[in-house]
């Protein structure tokens, strides 16, 4: 948890052992003990205006502290303070709606609803009524904190881990493309067993449950007798078999009829593998998928952390902070998927922090969901126009915050995903790996450590291409990028630079232990054996490593990289060379050019 301002009385950083019981009570009864002090500022704010005077300032203040009171009491279930609270806010937006005009009567006004806030306050260890704070429960069973058993979480019973080991039935009336699909899904770990008959698929399910289908929609027998076979197969199961329909059909009656019977993907003729790729993973993985990172924004510490507590029970990473001022730098080392904020901040609005945000590059498309007890629709769009991706009102129930934050979240995911990767290989496309190596090289000149960056190219492709076809060299890019991203360490990253070239961004090795790495990547990848039309052949690549410091900077160390791939090239391929100081290119003279030019 960030460090936040405050006084001793600040709650603890959420321990994670607690249980959701535990910290909502925690949360609630810190909101309590600081009611007083809370009110006691109030008082001393109503004190100092005066009236006929004009004092945006201490209203638009008060304003702020009556609007966060009424949005945390109505969430930690007194809703008789909430609505006290939200009378004093309304005394307010009058006044700052009349030009900032205190009148005579408002003070007096404020003073009673205070009296009345203090009563409150000295009753507020009463029972919560549930009535009150309908959603202040979590729904459903309380999620338990770590796995019942050594499998994974979303693991499906006697799913095995090991790719090698997951079967895989294709079906299709083709038996060519079945044949070469089979393969090159063989070429990437699976078990695939070739059907091209929709009678000896349902026999063979009979007889030994795969990890999924990959099925065809049209069949001699109907139109649509995939989705028809994978109903009936489905009629009765406990467990329904992951199903992806290939069709050369991209009609919308054919994509109904794959949703109607349960197919989970959907991919069209001519198959690009790399999709159907991505497709068997995620159905197959036993492994639980990357949780959602929030960073929830809220000058009321009780309520930023309560939101935050929820979320972390529903499997999400979230870190609570109520300083603004504090959101930037936090974004630079958590890689927030989604920011909830509050719209009514004493030093930064929510308005004024999601312009912030947007004027920043790596911010524009982060998605933004104010929560805020603002019920008027008008002020609400006016805080959507800014850049803002949804509204939530004060109280919230746990479910619908969960469901909002996730879905908002993943669907973000994804156009990020497709932005920012390679159509063919699925690895990161140009743009993003160069910048992934600009932050990379900021974090190591920052925190001193290692780093380097190596640039791959496959030997002779241009003879594959000519020799075999496109096709096939597709085939061993997508061979040589799977390679990369299962042999790698997940901290690695690896992208497409163009072509037939690779680039990867090795964090805290050493250049030695980077030659090391790759070297063993460059020996295991040749020894993969690729087919075409009853051809067999075998593939290399070559390499050039530069490290950080030598290289201090991105483009220097890109530019390195290439000059020592270039020595790979002309000492004979199939080779990794490390840059040295020499691969440094010249100082540009007065007149603009380099000497060696």
């Amino acid at each position: 948890m960030v460090a936040e301002r405050g006084n001793a009385s600040t709650p603890a950083a959420p321990n994670k052992a607690e249980s959701f019981q535990v910290r909502k009570a925690r949360l609630r009864a810190s909101f309590v003990s600081q009611l007083p002090g809370r009110l006691a500022d109030a008082r001393r704010a109503v004190a100092e205006l005066h009236p006929g005077e004009i004092d945006h300032a201490r209203l638009d203040a008060l304003y702020v502290l009556f609007h966060t009171l009424k949005g945390s009491g109505a969430t930690f279930g007194f809703r008789q303070i909430s609505d006290t609270a939200e009378s004093a806010e309304q005394a307010m937006r009058r006044a700052m709606d009349s030009g900032g005009w205190v009148e005579a009567a408002l003070p007096t006004e404020l003073a009673r609803l205070m009296d009345d806030l203090d009563a409150l306050a000295l009753a507020a260890d009463v029972q919560v009524d549930p009535d009150v704070a309908p959603g202040f429960e979590l729904p459903g069973p309380e999620p338990q904190l770590e796995p019942t058993s050594g499998q994974a979480p979303d693991a499906r019973p006697g799913q095995p881990a090991d790719r090698s080991q997951r079967m895989v039935y294709l079906c299709d009336d083709d038996p060519d493309l079945a044949a070469q699909l089979a393969g090159q899904l063989g070429c990437f770990g699976y078990r695939v067993r070739a059907f091209t008959n929709l009678a000896d698929l349902r026999e063979a399910v009979g007889i030994e449950r795969p990890s999924a289908m990959i099925l065809d929609v049209v069949f001699p027998e109907d139109e649509n007798a995939g989705p028809k076979m994978l109903a009936e197969i489905r009629t009765g199961e406990e467990e329904a078999i992951p199903c992806i329909f290939i069709s050369c059909r991209d009609d919308f009656g054919g994509r109904l009829q794959a949703v109607r019977a349960g197919g989970s993907a959907y991919c069209t003729k001519p198959i690009k593998t790399v999709e159907l790729l991505e497709f068997l993973d995620r159905l197959t993985n036993p492994h639980p998928p990357e949780p959602i990172n929030v960073l929830v924004v809220d000058d009321d510490r009780e309520l930023a952390q309560f939101h935050a507590a929820v979320l972390e029970e529903a499997g999400m990473v979230a870190k609570a902070v109520s300083d603004p001022e504090q959101v930037l730098g936090l974004l630079d080392t958590f890689d927030a998927d989604l920011v909830l904020m509050d719209m009514y901040m004493p030093d930064c609005s929510g308005p004024e922090l999601s312009r912030i945000l947007r004027q920043i590059p790596g911010h524009v498309s982060l998605p933004i969901i104010y929560v805020s007890s603002e019920t008027d629709v008008e002020r609400q769009h006016k805080a959507l126009a800014v850049g803002a991706d949804g509204f939530l009102t004060k109280p919230i129930e746990p479910a619908r915050l969960i469901a909002e934050v996730g879905l908002r979240a993943e669907r973000m995911r994804i156009l990020h995903s497709l932005m920012v990767r390679d159509g063919l290989t699925g690895l990161f496309n140009h743009n993003a790996i160069m910048q992934f190596l600009e932050v990379a090289a900021a974090n190591a000149r920052r925190a001193g450590t290692s780093l380097c960056f190596a640039m791959l190219d496959v030997d002779h492709f241009k003879s594959v291409n000519d020799t075999y076809g496109h096709p096939t060299g597709d085939q061993v890019l997508m061979a040589l990028s799977r390679t990369l991203r299962l042999r790698l360490r997940e901290d690695d990253l690896v992208g497409r630079y163009g072509g037939e070239e690779f680039a990867v961004v090795l964090s805290g090795v050493s250049v030695e232990r980077a030659k090391r790495i790759l070297d063993a990547l460059r020996t295991s990848f040749s020894n993969v054996t690729f087919f075409s039309d009853g051809q067999e052949f075998r593939c290399t690549f070559s390499v050039g490593v530069a490290d950080f410091p030598t290289f201090d900077s991105p483009d220097a160390m890109t530019e390195a990289a290439d000059r020592a791939l270039y020595r790979a090239k002309k000492g004979g391929r199939n080779r990794v060379e490390i840059a040295t100081v020499q691969d440094r290119l010249p100082e540009p003279d007065s007149t603009g050019t380099s000497d060696g030019s």
